[in-house]
């Protein structure tokens, strides 16, 4: 139920009652809670699906979002065959289930110009992908031409 109280956001840091602060011992503490808050999420979300996965095989291919039905259709399209692993959310990156690929053929395919996800696995994974198939121009992949390309880094 929404507050019916006016909330006002700005940058500083705030205390228990939301009060802002420019006090350091507060901010320390106020930031600790926030990371214990965040460990005790993870720890939750260990025992939930926090990642989706789809077929078997090498290369695997690491995608997130709305990019996950493109690759699925070039795969059939392009009778590829590969494990395609679909992060659900990115924060917090849900690393316990990722980094069993660590040691395959990483492939990112990623609706951006500068590879931020490929940049996001590597930090929080260690994984490195060989391949990083980017698109930026505001459409979707086409499933025949992704599925080309696909071979054509294989």
């Amino acid at each position: 139920m929404p507050s019916k109280e006016l909330i006002n956001w700005n940058s500083y840091e705030h205390d228990e009652k939301g009060i802002t602060t420019e006090n350091p011992d507060l901010i320390v503490k106020m930031h600790e809670k926030r990371k214990r808050k965040g460990e005790t999420l993870v720890e939750y979300l260990k025992g939930m699906k926090t990642v989706n996965v789809y077929g078997e095989g090498n290369p695997v291919i690491f995608t997130y979002g709305s990019t996950l039905m493109s690759v699925l259709e070039a795969l059939h399209a392009g009778n590829i065959k590969a494990t395609v692993v679909q992060p659900i959310y990115l924060e917090p990156f849900p690393v316990w289930e990722v980094t069993q690929y660590k040691n395959t053929l990483g492939i990112v395919i990623e609706m951006s110009s500068t590879g931020l996800f490929a940049s996001l696995l590597k930090e929080k994974t260690g994984i490195n992908p060989e391949v990083v198939i980017k698109k930026y121009d505001g459409r979707p992949f086409d499933p025949q031409d992704l599925a080309d390309i696909i071979k054509e880094v294989l």
